[in-house]
């Protein structure tokens, strides 16, 4: 058990003062009575005292007190599942990390006050999907869209001029890794917010923002910096500052004009960053533009509150104090003994029992009805729905046609929330009903279950989707056969069958493509004579050894050896290239067919020329050895590969000072 407000319990120590100041005051009490009046007439003079009466009171108003105290610390016990919508408009926020941005004319300095500003944008966004990009020569997606706020923060206060090591403000690679994040994204509308000390117009951009402005994305841009400028320390050197080419010093100012052209053709509007934090109605009129998305819901927990149950104990408490201070005296205490005896103690009578269950019935609290959980699911409040249909069908006392409509209901709101499986299953027991009508919404049911399970995942096991909507084909003519004049069903059922047809079809023209591309290769092809002529037809000469190059001029044509039988393609691994799957080993194919023949001098390893003789077919049984093979997953012999590998290496451990190797578009690389 937990508190919301533990603090508040120290106050239960008041219990044991109140105790003590009771003791105190009986005990001086007692002595006074003992002072005024005398022993033998103590008996009549005071009359309607009563000690245990006395405390009694007394301790069921403290008992009492401590229980207010307790419920009003919140406590809390056990904890329940919530799915929370995770929905809101599609805010994305750019941060230039480049080293102009470490220029200190605003202070602390541009990159510190663009974070700074930038965290008052998120918090202003409650409730709105917020992603996170930084850029500087390069561009990468930080954070993809989320209502987590505390995750984009996090991953704000990460932000320096070491996170990106291209120098430079590629506003051309941040546009495009954006184009990029929606493209997987739900088809909606996006604003942009880009903290930068800008640059100037490039017409570049063009390309950019018009596929930007056609996916619906608006850009506000806030410019961070002054005109004036100044100089930028040199983060490595202490007391130095960022020198060009030629060993100047660079003085860096805000350079809104490429800026002002991201926002002028978006539709979007240019801000400039001062004193004051950036608060919502500064991109108010930008975020009424675009729409709410709605995603999964995503799955949380809270604690219960008990507050109620020493709450209503204190109450009860307080109510029994009241009762027993305000009973007559001493005289009618028997009286009152003998109707409390009456009240609470057992009697098998049959009078007695009708007073317990009207007693019971009084305190019993009144359950969920079926209207309840029906009026939930009419109102679209599928999570209460479900919750009260299952209360339902727990309970007893429904004959058999009442829990079937309870059993479509729990199914339909099961369906709502997309647990396909519990709808199916929950359907599927509805058609052991008797009514007609009922069978026939239960066959709907599944038919529309089974097509949209299907559809959500389509493009990853498109078998499956075809089993699953040949089902939904099967309850909806079933349907039909039980409503025959039912308009709807007979659409359903059309476009259910119209959409497997064309997947069908889609999975067969598949099929064809991949046996075609597997039959390639059955037949090896005979070399001709190693003569030169460019007019000769481009076919395949077998050559042993490292003859790698080929005749190819581009070196992209080699293709497996094939013994008569054809392989199948692999997929992309992103190293090589699909195509660098099928490269040979040991063999030459030529690009175009007039080029065929120009290298048939080559050599392998073992000096023998792959045209040597007279048919020019002439082959030798040496295979590659395990440093010459080809990996056929990479694309790359070992040696390619160690080669790439120590090239990646020699990159990114040089030293600091190396780092802004790579150009930027501008030529500048701060």
């Amino acid at each position: 058990m937990t508190f919301a407000h533990d603090h508040l319990l120290w106050f239960l120590l008041i219990i044991p003062a109140l105790v003590g100041l009771k003791l105190w005051v009986d005990a001086h009490g007692s002595q006074a009575e003992r002072l005024f009046t005398a022993a033998r007439l103590r008996p009549d003079l005071v009359t309607g005292r009563s000690l245990w009466r006395s405390w009694l009171i007394y301790i069921l108003y403290t008992l009492a007190m401590a229980c207010i105290i307790i419920a009003t610390a919140q406590p809390r016990w056990g904890e329940e599942k919530l799915e929370i919508p995770d929905k809101g408009r599609n805010v994305f926020i750019a941060i230039d990390t480049s080293r102009s941005m470490l220029a200190r004319d605003v202070p602390p300095d541009r990159l510190t006050r663009a974070r700074l500003a930038a965290h008052d944008m998120v918090v202003e966004l409650a409730g709105e999907r917020v992603g996170l990009l930084a850029f500087a020569g390069r561009a990468y997606l930080q954070a993809p869209l989320t209502t987590d706020h505390d995750a984009i923060i996090e991953s704000l206060q990460a932000f320096d001029h070491t996170i990106i090591e291209w120098g430079g403000s590629n506003l051309g690679d941040l546009l495009d890794v954006m184009l990029r994040a929606i493209k997987t994204l739900p088809k909606s509308n996006y604003a942009l917010v880009i903290f930068s000390d800008g640059g100037d117009a490039d017409a570049n951009l063009v390309p950019y923002i018009q596929r930007l402005t056609a996916a619906g994305v608006v850009i506000v841009t806030v410019g961070v910096g002054t005109e004036g400028g100044t100089l930028i320390p040199n983060p490595e050197v202490e007391g130095d500052y960022i020198r060009d080419d030629a060993g100047n010093v660079v003085r860096s100012r805000l350079e809104s004009g490429v800026l002002q052209q991201l926002a002028t053709a978006t539709g979007g509007r240019f801000l400039k960053l001062g004193a004051q934090p950036l608060n919502r109605n500064s991109i108010q009129p930008i975020l009424d533009r675009l729409t709410e998305q709605q995603s999964a819901n995503r799955q949380t927990s809270r604690p219960i509150e008990r507050f109620a149950w020493p709450l209503g104990l204190g109450i009860i408490l307080l109510m029994l104090a009241w009762i027993i201070s305000a009973l007559p005296r001493p005289s009618a205490r028997p009286l009152v003994l003998a109707l409390a005896v009456i009240a609470f103690a057992p009697t098998p009578s049959a009078q007695a029992a009708n007073v317990s269950d009207t007693i019971a019935t009084f305190f019993q609290s009144k359950g969920p009805s079926p209207e309840d959980a029906r009026q939930a699911l009419e109102q679209r409040d599928f999570t209460k729905a479900r919750d009260l249909y299952e209360k339902l069908l727990k309970q007893n006392g429904y004959d058999d046609a009442a829990r079937a409509e309870m059993l479509y209901g729990l199914a339909a709101a099961e369906h709502e929330l997309t647990n396909y499986d519990s709808s199916v299953k929950e359907f599927s027991e509805v058609l052991h009903t008797e009514d007609k009508s009922l069978r026939a919404r239960a066959h709907r049911g599944i038919g529309h279950t089974l097509y949209d399970q299907g559809a959500r995942g389509l493009q990853q096991q498109p078998k499956i989707t075809i089993q699953r909507w040949t089902d939904a084909l099967r309850h909806l003519d079933a349907a039909l056969e039980l409503e025959p004049e039912n308009a709807e069903v007979h659409a359903n059922r059309d476009h259910v069958a119209k959409m497997l047809d064309d997947l069908r079809k889609v999975m067969d023209e598949m099929k064809k493509q991949q046996e075609q591309q597997n039959g390639k290769g059955q037949k090896g092809q005979k070399g001709q004579k190693g003569e030169e002529g460019e007019g000769q037809e481009g076919q395949e000469g077998d050559q042993e050894g490292a003859g790698k190059e080929g005749s190819d001029p581009n070196g992209e044509a080699e293709k497996k050896e094939s013994e008569g039988k054809g392989e199948k393609k692999e997929g992309d691994d992103g190293i090589g290239g699909k195509d660098a799957k099928e490269l040979p080993e040991g063999r030459l194919q030529a690009a175009n067919g007039d080029k065929e023949g120009e290298k048939e001098g080559q050599q392998g390893k073992d000096g023998q020329k792959p045209g040597d003789g007279e048919g020019g077919d002439k082959k030798t049984d040496r295979k590659p050895t395990e440093g010459e093979a080809r990996n056929p997953r990479t694309g790359f012999t070992p040696g390619e590969a160690q080669g790439l590998l120590r090239q990646y290496m020699d990159e990114i451990t040089g030293p600091m000072t190396n780092r802004y190797h790579t150009p930027p578009p501008n030529k500048k690389d701060w």
